[in-house]
């Protein structure tokens, strides 16, 4: 659920004569919201400078966390504002969401920051179109952490870390001592290595060059929580929370979520 969602009635009609207006850093968002407005209803938003549609990139609302945006719909106007480009891809599929097949707009006043800064899948690595498809799907749902088990093709898993990357997903390996050499395919400074009790060593490698290393929890093989250390991210007191689900035949399992 957002974290400000107050009631609003009415709703904003998309036409082709509406227009978008970009602001600040926001183009690459402007550029989702105007593909899901095509695909939806065939319109090919122009961009203009006093468009209705607006797509702003704004400093001053960084207050709401690194993921966070403010989106506003009324009968007359579309705001959608946030102080990151992960916040203005959020906003985007929140949109997407209240987008209906007829492309009307349901009115919304929504303020929203994830609760969890991990919200993740596992999944073998599959066929590229797959882990496309697995990719688009977890950004509509604002996931934002693929853990995979890499092998194969070299140029396959860059094609996967940079397809994640443009869609707000961060590639995840999961590493052994065989698989150490893949570490450079990877920019994540995250790195998953296994089994806590088993992998002391290759987590001290792995901080030497940088890296966090995450392990299973030894409590629940369902969950991960970071380690040896806990925390989740430099300059972060220790962990908040961790969401991980599987991604199986087309869609995903169910999540299993961790709190501090």
């Amino acid at each position: 659920m957002p974290s400000s969602a107050p009631r609003r009635t009415g709703a904003f009609t998309l036409t082709e004569d509406v227009a978008v207006r970009v602001t600040g850093q926001a183009r690459t968002a402007a550029a989702m919201m105007r593909e899901l407005i095509f695909r939806q209803t065939g319109y090919l938003l122009a961009e203009s400078a006093d468009g209705m549609l607006m797509v702003s990139h704004d400093p001053a609302m960084r207050g709401l966390g690194p993921e966070g945006y403010a989106l506003l719909v009324s009968n007359s106007a579309v705001m959608l504002r946030a102080g990151t480009q992960a916040g203005l891809r959020h906003g985007v599929q929140s949109f997407r969401q209240l987008m209906t097949a007829d492309g009307t707009v349901r009115a919304a006043d929504v303020q929203d920051s994830p609760a969890f800064q991990w919200r993740g899948v596992t999944s073998a690595l599959l066929p590229p179109a797959e882990m496309r498809k697995a990719i688009d799907r977890m950004a509509a749902y604002k996931l934002n952490v693929m853990h995979v088990f890499p092998e194969g093709d070299p140029d396959a898993l860059r094609d996967l870390v940079e397809y994640g990357r443009d869609n707000g997903i961060t590639v995840v390996p999961e590493l052994s001592p065989a698989t150490l050499d893949l570490l450079e395919l990877f920019p994540s400074r995250w790195v998953h290595i296994g089994s806590a009790k088993l992998t002391s060593k290759l987590a001290g490698v792995l901080e030497r060059h940088g890296r966090l290393p995450v392990r299973w929890h030894d409590g629940n093989s369902a969950a991960d929580v970071l380690g040896p250390h806990g925390q989740l991210a430099e300059g972060d007191p220790g962990l908040r929370a961790i969401a991980t689900a599987g991604w199986v035949g087309g869609r995903f399992t169910t999540p299993a979520v961790v709190r501090a």
